[in-house]
């Protein structure tokens, strides 16, 4: 009995143990419901602004140095708003679609480097795969006879024939191919 007498004992402080941890669990989550939190943005330090060592620091970003005019569009313009919309751009002379070539051929990328031949990556008709052809070699019977930046001129059957990149935009045409670096354009 004397046994009985301590288990009903020790049940009853242990559920009294547990019955008080639960209503402290609940009175700590009131709290932190109803304090406010506070979510405005942090004021930079003044003090390390105006400090020797951050004068000395370098910048990390090339962008650092820009003033804050030149971001004024990302700011007037979340990136993550529901009502984004894009930039509306004025319409250049839309390019027209890339006929389709009597030949058939494709130009898929050129490959400039330094002072080596270019190179061009061209898919014949009924070839899944396209072949790079150095400037200068015949493939298929087409001799490549050079290499431009947005274009290949190919010679064969008597006739010359110049493939360009498709979707190459306005700028990267007026760029000329930087010196010594290698240069690969893709569609």
């Amino acid at each position: 009995m004397a046994r009985a007498a301590r288990a009903g004992s020790a049940r009853t402080l242990g559920l009294t143990a547990l019955a008080g941890a639960s209503a402290v669990l609940a009175l700590l989550n009131w709290h932190l419901y109803t304090t406010p939190l506070d979510v405005s943005p942090l004021a930079p330090d003044t003090r390390t602004a105006e400090s020797k060592e951050a004068k000395e620091l370098e910048l990390s970003t090339p962008l650092d140095d820009k003033p804050l005019i030149v971001f004024e569009e990302t700011v007037q313009r979340p990136l993550f708003n529901a009502d984004r919309k894009p930039i509306p751009r004025s319409k250049e002379v839309a390019e027209a679609p890339a006929q389709p070539l009597v030949t058939g051929m494709q130009l898929v990328g050129i490959v400039k480097s330094g002072a080596a031949p270019g190179r061009a990556l061209i898919r014949f008709p009924g070839e899944p795969m396209g072949k790079w052809v150095p400037e200068g070699e015949t493939v298929n019977g087409w001799h490549l006879t050079s290499v431009k930046a947005v274009s290949v001129v190919l010679e064969g059957n008597g006739r010359s024939q110049e493939l360009k990149l498709q979707n190459v935009s306005s700028n990267e045409r007026e760029k000329s191919d930087p010196p010594n670096e290698p240069r690969r354009k893709t569609r």
